[in-house]
């Protein structure tokens, strides 16, 4: 029987947490690729109006990495993951339980409505069949004028274009999902959350990592994130910042 999408990544992330122990490989990046997030990361947390000390959901948390950073930041952080090795990875990382973790399902979180004041869904969506379904269930827990904070991986990207193009040549199916920023915008206007911030994740080509420096400056991801047609051929994800409606 040909395995799911869905049911593949599930079974390369059990793996992922099995095998591996650095952050970066149990949540399938590179180290650049990881780094490169949390920058970006701790500068969109900052910029938001959050209480004092907010109850936050970081979904698909993996090693942990930011339920860690928001609670360092005297936020409520839990951590959901359908990975129950990757979870144990995060509960071995985080020895003074200043984060929560729980295993569970994207597509029915065990919260009631309007539970968080901020929902974050950082390499998720990449590997689910109905993204939608998780972003509506991400608002539903969100209380009104709480934040959302969720990537894609970029299609417009020339690396990515070039990377389906060689599927499609050799009959291979797409190993990622790739959600356009613009499908992800709308699937969030439904349930009332206004997309406020968009923000390119830039990583210099794997053959080039020397370039790391220039399109890892903030000067330079600032630039191309006001220029969007450079925006969407270099940026590697998009994350997109939205609060819902109060």
């Amino acid at each position: 029987m040909v395995k799911s999408f869905e049911s593949e990544w599930r079974a390369r992330f059990e793996r992922y947490g099995r095998t591996h122990r650095e952050e970066h490989a149990i949540s399938g990046w590179s180290p650049e690729g990881l780094r490169r997030r949390v920058q970006l990361f701790d500068r969109v947390i900052e910029s938001l109006d959050l209480p004092r000390r907010a109850d936050a959901l970081e979904m698909g948390c993996g090693a942990g990495t930011y339920v860690r950073r928001l609670a360092g930041l005297g936020h409520a952080a839990v951590g959901v993951d359908y990975a129950l090795a990757s979870l144990a990875r995060a509960v071995a990382a985080d020895p003074g339980r200043k984060g929560r973790y729980l295993a569970a399902e994207a597509y029915q979180l065990p919260f009631g409505a309007e539970s968080f004041d901020l929902v974050t869904c950082i390499g998720v969506l990449q590997a689910l069949s109905q993204p939608a379904l998780v972003l509506a269930e991400m608002a539903r827990v969100l209380r009104p004028g709480g934040f959302v904070v969720v990537e894609a991986l970029n299609p417009y990207e020339l690396a990515a274009m070039a990377r389906r193009a060689g599927e499609i040549v050799a009959g291979r199916p797409p190993r990622l999902r790739f959600c356009s920023p613009y499908q992800v915008r709308e699937w969030l206007k439904e349930p009332a959350i206004r997309v406020r911030q968009k923000r390119g994740v830039y990583l210099p080509p794997p053959r080039l990592p020397g370039l790391g420096w220039c399109v890892g400056s903030w000067l330079v991801s600032g630039v191309l994130d006001r220029l969007r047609p450079a925006s969407l051929l270099l940026a590697h994800a998009v994350w997109l910042v939205g609060r819902k409606a109060s």
